[in-house]
């Protein structure tokens, strides 16, 4: 594996870092880690809440001592511990028809999300209607100051020094890092026990079940490189102690500034590792992408901004960055680790294969928060079992017409860079996301086979109105089954962001004509012809898979009313 310079330089960014010399085990999430390893999500800033107040200190050689903090004070104990942790509702998807304009109330598409959450922005897509749909369950209340002990596994020996503050024990050797304070240690705990809190709070996603009683254990935080009796020396991931998620890393971590979201990422990952529910079978790509959408709600919050706000919200600039490849990839599916060194696209679980950090991208985690209900992902995570993908879980929660439009909708909101706060920061990462094509027998077809959209993937295609319409159509022609011959279920819409920046719908079709009005002048004189496949069908190894990614799903598109767009502009 690349160290971590080399990784950074490179702009790649891998998870589990492999310094410990072990595997990502069978159901574990070992991560890109904040040190030596790490996504670099930089920023800054501290979230409200209790402060860690430092007690004494006494250290001596051969003997353990405790720091006091918020968590009160701490003795090792041994101790095991096991972790773990539908309804079909109506709903319909309206094909065919009228145009919708952007920016007014969808009557089609009342308020979503009841039961899973407040939805973060205004309804203006009518073509969905998620109804009802379920929600975590709320968290147990937060205690400022709780009572907890540690699990006492202590994988690489008994610390010399333990530092409670919440719900997090830090445990490290006699040997105190150089440029590293007890009083740096104290801050970087506080500030991550202050993550959680407000994470847990917003999201629903729960403390792990061994933080509360009967059990009432603390999160491990392992400082490597501290001399323990068994010290690896390096680490800079989520892993695990016995059967308890942990994070371990080296000093840099907590004196690096630039990786001040990296740390709270893996504990994050401790939070997810500790549902036990969701693929259970590998790494997969939704540790790494639900993460990466709580740290942008949180470094949200943590810097000034509000959930759907109405004003445009910029991140620090190394939250979210890999968004990118959600543009530059448009064909993968939404379920899939991304690009391997050979060019073909990964399954959910081929974690180690991709090559470009697709997998971090977080835009279906914010669209389901934006859209369906801020608190559905989180009823997600607890109701899904390790043999299902997670938009299986999703159909089984729900139904297969409502999952099959958040997959149409997602792709429109990606096309016009449409992510209520953040939509001017995801689309100044966009380039290269249009689908080229060449004319055959009077038809637009993609010019690039490879890239015909997998399952959940899509295609983008610009076209030019002609001077003067007030309407361009689309003959939606999409083949009859896939490459390897899974019968297609596709949908094309049309879309587009007016020239005073609002976005304009289409209504979708299955096949056929699709239209849409003119009043409202598109930005550039230009429409997008959005593709996506919403085959929910075609499994070839469900319990640890998914669908086949080498399928390709072909279509050909006949336009009145415009031409083929150069591809090489964005259209927002």
């Amino acid at each position: 594996m690349r160290n971590f310079a080399e990784r950074r330089a490179a702009g790649i960014f891998w998870s589990c870092f492999f310094a410990l010399g072990s595997a990502c085990s069978s159901g574990s999430s070992s991560d890109d880690g904040a040190s030596a390893g790490s996504t670099n999500h930089g920023g800054s800033g501290n979230s409200p809440g209790s402060a860690g107040q430092s007690g004494s200190v006494s250290s001596t050689a051969g003997t353990t001592s405790t720091i006091s903090g918020t968590g009160g004070s701490s003795t090792n104990t041994a101790g095991a511990s096991s972790v773990g942790g539908s309804t079909s509702l109506g709903g319909s998807s309206s094909l065919g028809g009228s145009t919708s304009t952007a920016g007014a109330t969808a009557t089609g598409g009342a308020s979503a999300g009841t039961g899973g959450g407040t939805v973060t922005a205004p309804r203006d897509y009518p073509y969905c209607d998620y109804g009802s749909v379920p929600s975590g369950t709320p968290p147990a209340a937060w205690v400022d100051n709780p009572t907890l002990t540690p699990t006492g596994v202590n994988p690489y020996g008994a610390p010399t020094t333990t530092i409670p503050v919440g719900y997090l024990l830090l445990n490290q050797g006699p040997t105190q890092p150089a440029g590293l304070t007890q009083a740096d240690e104290m801050t970087a705990l506080t500030r991550i026990n202050n993550d959680l809190k407000f994470t847990t709070g917003y999201s629903y996603m729960h403390l792990p079940p061994w933080t509360q009683a009967p059990k009432s254990h603390y999160i491990d935080y392992l400082l490597v490189g501290t001399g323990l009796p068994k010290d690896p020396q390096t680490g800079g991931d989520s892993s695990y102690e016995g059967q308890y998620p942990d994070v371990e890393t080296n000093a840099v971590a907590m004196t690096d500034t630039s990786q001040r979201w990296d740390l709270t990422h893996e504990f994050f990952h401790v939070v997810e590792n500790s549902y036990g529910t969701i693929l259970g079978t590998n790494v997969a790509w939704i540790q790494e992408s639900f993460n990466d959408y709580l740290i942008m709600r949180l470094a949200e919050n943590m810097t000034g901004g509000t959930a759907g706000q109405t004003t445009q919200f910029k991140l620090p600039s190394n939250v979210g960055y890999l968004d990118a490849l959600v543009y530059s990839q448009p064909y993968v599916p939404i379920e899939s680790c991304g690009i391997a060194t050979d060019g073909s696209v990964t399954g959910p679980e081929d974690y180690f294969q991709d090559s470009t950090g697709y997998r971090y991208n977080d835009l279906f985690p914010l669209f389901i928060d934006q859209r369906v209900g801020q608190h559905f992902f989180a009823a997600v995570w607890e109701q899904a079992t390790t043999k299902e993908q997670v938009l299986q879980a999703m159909t089984r929660l729900l139904d297969k017409t409502r999952v099959q439009c958040m997959v149409q909708e997602y792709s429109a909101r990606v096309a016009l860079g449409d992510f209520v706060e953040f939509s001017s920061v995801i689309q100044k990462l966009a380039s290269k996301m249009y689908t080229a094509t060449t004319t055959q027998n009077g038809a637009l077809v993609p010019s690039d086979k490879t890239k015909l959209p997998r399952y959940t993937g899509r295609n983008f295609i610009p076209l030019t109105v002609n001077t003067g319409a007030t309407t361009i159509s689309v003959n939606f022609t999409p083949d009859a089954a896939g490459s390897n011959g899974t019968p297609a279920d596709m949908r094309l819409q049309l879309v587009y962001r007016g020239a005073d920046g609002t976005s304009v719908f289409g209504a979708p079709v299955s096949s056929g004509m699709a239209t849409i009005d003119l009043s409202k002048k598109p930005n550039k004189g230009v429409v997008i012809a959005v593709i996506t496949n919403v085959t929910m069908d075609g499994y070839k190894k469900a319990a640890s898979y998914g669908w086949d990614v080498t399928e390709t799903f072909g279509y050909q598109l006949t336009v009145t009313g415009g031409t083929a767009a150069p591809t090489t502009t964005n259209y927002f």
